[in-house]
């Protein structure tokens, strides 16, 4: 038998469409022979006529339809569909409607061979023509299981990685439906606590649905996986569901949520790694587009993290023109790909301009913003990774772009009238350990003082923390480190973060930009802080892996690096301790209190003297004086 679907298998697609072509004729055949007037005739005569006479004498009856019906399966393309996977809707409904031609189109030849048609006779024939085109849809459709069997054959067990897919409607039987036929994956099952549905199957499959069945199938299949299939659940159920699986040890994966499916077009079966809502207790935040019609915006730092996201967002607001003004030309060149593939998709006239440059280039601002007649400037530019900017050889480049590039470009700003100029700051400018945070508090300082003296321009400050996935942010380093086997480092056990998507933030920095008034300090409600150490732990289980502890036994070890120099344990967002609602309840204002213009003027002074010689000593006796809270901390390792 074998050898014979072997070969079977191997023949060419034009020899196996000439054989089912030949056993759809044979079926055709049969159907007519047997419920059509052949067997009729037998019966009647009580078998005394000869079967070869009948099938001569009523020929003609069987030779048009059947050409008609398979006219119609080649017109149709009905046999230029996949055999293997020919159980399609539509290929369906063809078979259908070639089955229905066939029994109607034999039902009319044969009640025309008569003179004279009696209503009895003419509703025999009526409901014989129906039966034929029943049995003969029911014969294609398992001529095509049958070849669908020899060509899906195979003698040997799946040893594809085991699949629970958690959810047992649509969407769960929509994604089985997608990868069934993947060598690579076993199904063992589906989860569903639907007492409707547990203990039934679906494709031979079982139902499962309670949770001891988790417990035994995670002991049975070390390496098992469940496929998250409930795209209608909240945010809050999902992430229930998840953490409940965190405790068997399995790796978890979902389809998008609905929200998602309909905001990003995604597909349902579209398998994705778990996101920071899936895992961590957060409200995430809902996206507002800002209307920027007829307003030409600038953004800098337009290749960065921030920077890109925040002009992905304002190209909704559907603005006249905007300018991606950026110091690095590998940025500049991947944004302006995905950009121009955005606009294409959404077929939006918004003026797209790619500039290289840098912000403490007054010259290069002021002609750029001078030319393009920029009406609002984001200001995502800045040199934030605290181990870089902390090394000595760094720390005047740091200030310079921080301090300096917000200096220049605010004034320029202000001499060119532009309307609204938001800047992007960082928690870490809230009583500083670091010389990045110090920077960014002087910073913010500066442009404070710029709004004072400006009477077009107004000048708003946004300060948040950590935002995910971003560069530098733990969570694409921690899924690096767990792929790879571990260990997953911490710099420190007691390490709280807080944490925003990168999509959260940059919507709500061009709210905040909403609400400006001149010289605001706007704060970002990012939840809870989270501990970094608890955040390691649900990645590791949430993979389908177990921790190891002190490198005993099997798993991914956890390993405490030492906190980085300038690292805090956790983060600030107020200096003073006090906020004020907006009308967003996720953005609040602080007051921050800044020096005198002559007393900056002279900070700033020196500092730039002590950047231009890089006296580092002096740089951070100036930052030591000036900055509120700053206290440098050397953590070792």
């Amino acid at each position: 038998m074998r050898p014979f679907l072997a070969i079977l298998r191997s023949l060419s697609r034009r020899y196996k469409l000439i054989i089912l072509s030949l056993v759809d004729l044979f079926t055709a055949f049969s159907c007519w022979l047997v419920f059509g007037p052949p067997f009729t005739a037998l019966i009647a005569s009580n078998f005394e006529v000869s079967l070869y006479g009948v099938i001569i004498q009523n020929i003609y009856n069987f030779i048009f339809p059947t050409l008609v019906t398979f006219l119609y399966f080649i017109q149709s393309g009905f046999y230029r569909s996949s055999i293997r996977y020919s159980e399609s809707r539509d290929l369906i409904l063809r078979s259908l409607k070639g089955s229905v031609i066939f029994g109607v189109s034999w039902g009319f030849v044969y009640a025309a061979e008569y003179e004279i048609v009696r209503n009895q006779y003419l509703i025999a024939t009526i409901l014989k023509s129906l039966f034929l085109a029943y049995v003969f849809y029911a014969f294609l459709q398992i001529s095509r299981d049958f070849a669908r069997m020899i060509l899906n054959y195979s003698s040997f067990k799946k040893t594809g990685k085991p699949i629970l897919i958690y959810g047992a409607g649509t969407a769960g039987n929509e994604l089985y439906q997608s990868i069934k036929r993947n060598p690579k994956i076993n199904i063992i099952g589906f989860f569903d606590d639907s007492k409707a549905l547990v203990g039934a199957e679906i494709n031979s499959i079982k139902i499962y649905g309670k949770k001891k069945h988790l417990k035994q199938l995670s002991d049975l299949y070390s390496d098992l996986e469940v496929y998250l299939a409930m795209p209608s659940l909240s945010q809050s159920e999902r992430r229930s569901i998840i953490s409940s699986l965190e405790k068997y040890k399995v790796a978890v994966r979902t389809i998008p949520s609905l929200h998602e499916i309909v905001a990003n077009q995604k597909k349902m079966v579209e398998m994705q790694d778990l996101s920071i809502d899936d895992i961590l207790p957060r409200d995430s935040v809902e996206n507002s587009i800002i209307s920027f019609s007829g307003i030409n915006i600038m953004v800098t730092g337009a290749g960065g993290s921030i920077g890109s996201e925040i002009v992905r967002q304002a190209l909704l607001g559907k603005p006249k023109k905007i300018v991606l003004f950026e110091i690095s030309e590998i940025n500049l060149y991947s944004i302006q790909e995905e950009i121009e593939s955005i606009l294409k998709v959404h077929e939006t006239s918004v003026e797209i301009i790619y500039v290289l440059g840098d912000v403490k280039d007054k010259v290069r601002l002021n002609e750029i913003i001078s030319n393009h007649r920029i009406d609002y400037i984001y200001h995502a530019a800045a040199y934030k990774h605290v181990p870089i900017v902390e090394y000595h050889e760094n720390i005047s480049e740091g200030l310079k772009n921080n301090i300096f590039g917000t200096q220049a470009l605010c004034e320029v700003a202000s001499n060119c009238s532009v309307k609204k100029v938001v800047v992007i700051s960082t928690d870490k400018a809230v009583r500083p350990t670091n010389i990045m945070g110090a920077s960014k508090r002087l910073a913010e300082m500066v442009v404070q003082s710029i709004d004072a003296e400006s009477n077009k321009t107004k000048y708003c400050i946004v300060r948040f923390g950590n935002v995910i996935n971003s560069s530098g942010s733990v969570i694409p380093l921690f899924r690096k480190q767990i792929a790879e086997g571990g260990p997953v480092t911490i710099t420190h056990k007691e390490v709280t973060r807080y944490f925003m998507t990168i999509t959260e933030a940059s919507s709500l920095v061009i709210q905040a930009g909403e609400f400006a008034d001149g010289g605001d300090v706007f704060i970002l409600d990012m939840g809870d802080q989270v501990k970094i150490y608890e955040l390691a732990e649900k990645l590791i289980y949430l993979s389908g892996r177990n921790i190891s502890h002190d490198g005993q036994g099997e798993g991914i070890e956890i390993q405490e690096i030492g906190l980085r120099p300038g690292e805090k344990l956790y983060e600030e967002l107020l200096i003073s301790g006090d906020k004020f609602n907006t009308s967003n309840s996720k953005i609040f204002k602080s007051i921050e209190n800044y020096p005198s213009k002559e007393v900056l003027t002279k900070v700033l002074d020196d500092l730039y003297n002590a950047s231009m010689t890089n006296d580092v000593l002096k740089i951070r006796k100036i930052l030591k004086e000036n900055v509120e809270g700053f206290t440098e901390v050397k953590n070792e390792k």
